[in-house]
């Protein structure tokens, strides 16, 4: 296998996963969803004036604007129309796009390090490219950008350790700041680059840097983020008085406290700002109206900001954890739904998503639908599709069950043969077990407050690399010994 055949299986994979994203952006256009409309509005506040950035009442509206959400993706909105005027949202999904086939790129590379063979890597990067990251990189939403960033990030980190190159300081800030353009998207970038730390500190003590320059390294990679955090709530003090990144947490983190109201505990009454709170009970199904009633009584009742709003969903969540930890603890689990192994190879299943966010219809039948169809109106193509779906899913279940069990497995074997001493790992099992890691920590954080697939994007694609790497040798012998069975029997 030449680099010249790597390069042009590579290309040819890029280019079909190109076509088809193409061909859904040209028939669905940019997909629009609830969120969407928050980050136009922002955009065009951005573009109306400076008055925004200059002074923000947190009392002054029930969910701030400009307060509400991190400014990355509004002002890449408002250039994109400033550039581009009424295209602007096509030309923004086609950037993401193109950037996230450049993820893909990297997922290929990483397989293609991991395994040494095309197959595995062409179909890391079809699942990559036709799965989470098909749907959302045709969205109007952060999602995409974010975790291409986090994808990049991951992917050049691990490459870097199994190359055995040593990272530079110019490199690291440069990493770090692509974390903070991240932070910059989603403000849970203030939590979650601690996903990145066993990669950034495996890949430079194992290329043979000491404690002492990994040390520097890790600083200098998160330098930017660090400074970007102060800097915005800087501004924010500026404009309004108070020090903060987002008042996002008067929706987000009041999902914990709905767990706790649909499982029969008096959470409401127990809060003495939420106790004469009305209409809250029963739940209303969408969880967007009890947030609306909550943040409009503490607004009236007892004359809080928007920020005062969000600190006290805070200050309830650790509460909770307190007063009801075996429930709080429940919850936890309860997220972590079993669906999520279809994640990691879903060609079918992202393309029908997408479709289905933009409006259109799915080609599966519905629950019960199929025998009808195939009897009466001989859907034949509806049964070989679900048992493609079928199939999907069967693959990505055991990648899931592969990446989970096997890397455990990999290092503590590893491990044991070189005598228990953390610094003998090779960089092979090092680099699973820091993705291993890096992959884990989006559920696991989530999981405490609130969690949609979605947010596993920057995840999944390592789920089923390291999946591939694990199981490739396995499919290999399968497919010898078959291959030697089938010529048996034809002589």
């Amino acid at each position: 296998m030449t680099a010249a055949t790597q390069t042009k299986a590579l290309w040819a994979t890029l280019a079909m996963l190109a076509a088809v994203k193409a061909r859904f952006l040209a028939v669905l256009g940019p997909v629009y969803l609830p969120d969407s409309k928050n980050y136009v509005m922002f955009a065009d506040a951005i573009l109306d004036g400076d008055g925004w950035a200059r002074s923000l009442d947190l009392h002054a509206e029930l969910f701030p604007l400009t307060a509400f959400r991190v400014i990355g993706y509004p002002a890449l909105i408002a250039l994109f129309k400033m550039l581009f005027g009424g295209a602007w949202d096509w030309l923004l999904v086609a950037l993401q796009m193109i950037l996230s086939l450049g993820a893909t790129a990297l997922i290929w590379r990483l397989t293609l390090r991991l395994t040494g063979r095309i197959w595995p890597a062409a179909v890391a990067a079809a699942a990559q490219g036709l799965g989470l990251a098909f749907v959302l990189d045709q969205c109007v939403l952060t999602d995409s950008l974010h975790a291409t960033l986090l994808t990049l990030l991951a992917a050049h980190m691990a490459l870097g350790l199994l190359d055995g190159r040593q990272p530079g300081m110019v490199e690291a800030l440069g990493l770090g700041l692509v974390l903070f353009a991240a932070f910059l998207l989603r403000e849970a970038g203030a939590v979650m680059h601690l996903a990145h730390w066993p990669l950034i500190l495996a890949w430079t003590l194992k290329t043979g840097s000491g404690l002492r320059r990994a040390g520097i390294v890790l600083v200098v990679f998160l330098l930017p983020l660090a400074l970007g955090i102060q800097a915005y709530k800087s501004w924010n003090q500026m404009r309004s008085g108070e020090r903060f990144i987002t008042t996002v947490a008067q929706t987000a983190m009041y999902h914990p406290v709905l767990d706790l109201a649909r499982r029969g505990l008096p959470v409401f009454a127990e809060d003495p700002l939420l106790a004469d709170a009305p209409g809250l009970l029963p739940l209303d199904p969408i969880p967007g109206v009890t947030f609306t009633a909550i943040n409009r009584h503490l607004k009236a009742a007892h004359g809080m900001s928007a920020l005062a709003v969000a600190r006290h969903a805070e200050t309830l969540f650790y509460d909770h954890w307190q007063r009801h930890p075996l429930d709080r603890a429940a919850i936890y689990l309860g997220r972590m739904d079993p669906r999520y192994a279809y994640l990691a190879f879903m060609p079918l299943s992202g393309p029908e998503r997408l479709s289905l966010w933009a409006g259109g219809s799915t080609p599966f039948p519905g629950p019960g639908e199929i025998r009808r169809n195939l009897l009466e109106h001989g859907r034949v193509d509806q049964a070989l599709l679900l048992a493609a779906r079928a199939l999907a899913r069967l693959i990505s279940t055991v990648l899931t069950a592969a990446f989970l069990i096997g890397v455990p497995i990999v290092v503590l074997r590893s491990l044991r043969q070189d005598g228990w001493r953390p610094s003998a790992l090779p960089a092979r099992p090092l680099a699973l077990g820091a993705l291993w890691l890096f992959a884990l920590a989006w559920p696991a954080v989530y999981a405490l407050v609130y969690l949609e697939d979605r947010y596993l994007a920057a995840a999944t694609p390592f789920v089923t690399v390291i999946g591939l790497a694990l199981i490739t040798p396995w499919v290999e012998r399968a497919a010898t010994w078959l291959r030697t069975r089938i010529a048996a029997r034809a002589e």
